[in-house]
């Protein structure tokens, strides 16, 4: 049975990763394990029938029924440091109480009224106040705070009317305001805009609600038609759900937007890649490139598609550059054997595999290669054949693995072990009818 050389190369199937543009804020170093207590008994004692969650949004819309104008403020204690000496439980419910004394005059004075949106966080609604009004408030409660104790609040602010959000879906809007407002740290004051909806996508995004994410960024394409982010944000939502002509259009509009915007340029060369638009892709790719050399994605999809495209000489530079960018990436150095192997620098190729198993053990294709060049460099046939049996072992659903693992077997006399494995590559669609029939016309099949 001859060796075909050209199966010496084998193709990756494409990772189908685009790059989102990631505003969630980074985790906030808690020192001292400081939590707001969920303990309402101290704030009883003072405010009687503290609306809280569900009631405290039913009675202000009670409230709100009537009222064209208002705006919804959410406001959180930041962690801190507290006074040595004094019980972690005592000084929470004291912060507590002195934020609610604070919250609670504002509301007096300014037509409005508060209440708890959870146990951690204060929400508040004022009638007949805009944005702007809002944020006067927020000031001003800082300011009143201050006076009463050393720590400081956080708080996000929305208003009504805003486009098609209803009544009761404001106080919402500052919740997410107060995430936005988070990204910029302790004492942060935001009110509600296309940030605010692009982060809270994001957090939708991650946990698989595609559909809620592209909801989010269509509305906040109403606060912000031009924002570069929430297009790029969207293209990515429709190209992870296969959509690749929506996820295009929104690419292209944000490169529109900004033409040295990486990662919609980027994206847009994975999606042209996605529709099998090799060409395109590639124009995408460079540009990505000449924009920013320094993204391991942009130089390691580049040399995948120039590989793909028979251009393994091409293909190895910018692999080799997206292994100096990130010198632990198996699959980097898989790619870069790839490209060795098309090259016939056969050594080099069986390094690289080598490089890439060392990183990662259950790299399958890199294990089936590493065994099929080991066989065509003469060397042990059981080694060989121990590197293709782990391959299919982990990947036993690729035909290919199987195909060679079968002709490993051939070449060992195991005509039975060769010919299971010839049927089963041909199950999974890799051409092996040949290998088939030779075994099967053999006068005597030899002994396994």
């Amino acid at each position: 049975m001859t060796k075909k050389p050209e199966e010496l190369f084998h193709r990756h199937s494409l990772n189908k990763q685009f790059l989102l543009s990631k505003t969630d804020p980074k985790p906030k170093e808690d020192k001292t394990g400081f939590k707001i207590s969920e303990d309402l008994a101290e704030l009883s004692k003072i405010f009687q029938d503290i609306p809280v969650e569900d009631s405290f949004v039913d009675y202000s819309m009670v409230k709100l029924q009537s009222s064209s104008i208002f705006s919804a403020m959410v406001i959180g204690i930041d962690k801190s440091e507290h006074k040595k000496g004094v019980p972690i439980k005592e000084y929470v419910s004291t912060v507590k109480i002195d934020v609610a004394k604070t919250v609670n005059q504002i509301c007096e004075r300014e037509n409005g009224m508060w209440g708890l949106v959870s146990h951690d966080f204060f929400g508040c609604f004022f009638l007949d106040k805009n944005e702007d009004d809002c944020l006067k408030l927020a000031k001003r409660l800082k300011q009143n705070l201050s006076k009463r104790i050393n720590e400081t609040v956080t708080i996000g602010i929305a208003s009504y009317p805003a486009f098609k959000f209803k009544k009761r879906r404001i106080l919402g809007n500052a919740c997410k305001a107060f995430d936005h407002a988070e990204f910029f740290g302790p004492d942060s004051t935001v009110s509600f805009d296309a940030v605010s909806l692009n982060i809270s996508s994001d957090k939708l995004y991650d946990k698989g609600d595609i559909a809620g994410a592209i909801k989010e960024l269509n509305t906040a394409l109403l606060f912000d038609p031009s924002d570069v982010n929430v297009h790029n944000s969207l293209g990515v939502c429709h190209g992870v759900l296969c959509d690749y002509k929506k996820a295009l259009k929104e690419f292209k509009a944000a490169i529109s937007l900004n033409g040295n915007e990486v990662m919609a340029t980027y994206n847009a060369g994975m999606a042209n890649m996605l529709k099998g638009n090799k060409k395109e892709a590639l124009e995408y790719l460079l540009k990505a490139y000449e924009i920013d050399k320094n993204i391991f994605e942009v130089a390691f999809q580049t040399g995948k598609l120039y590989l793909e495209m028979e251009q393994p000489d091409k293909g190895k530079k910018f692999i080799e550059k997206a292994i100096k960018l990130k010198p632990k990436s198996g699959s980097a150095f898989s790619i870069l054997g790839d490209c060795y192997t098309a090259l016939d620098m056969i050594d080099k190729a069986i390094s690289a595999y080598q490089k890439a198993v060392k990183l990662n053990a259950n790299d399958a294709a890199s294990l089936s290669s590493l065994g099929w060049l080991f066989d065509a460099q003469g060397e042990n046939l059981e080694i060989a054949t121990l590197f293709c049996r782990q391959s299919v072992d982990i990947s036993p659903e690729n035909g290919l693995f199987r195909n060679r693992l079968g002709r490993l077997y051939y070449k060992a006399n195991r005509t039975e072990d060769a010919l299971k494995e010839f049927e089963a590559a041909q199950k999974l669609g890799y051409e092996s009818t040949q290998e088939i029939e030779q075994i099967q016309n053999l006068p005597h099949a030899k002994a396994s």
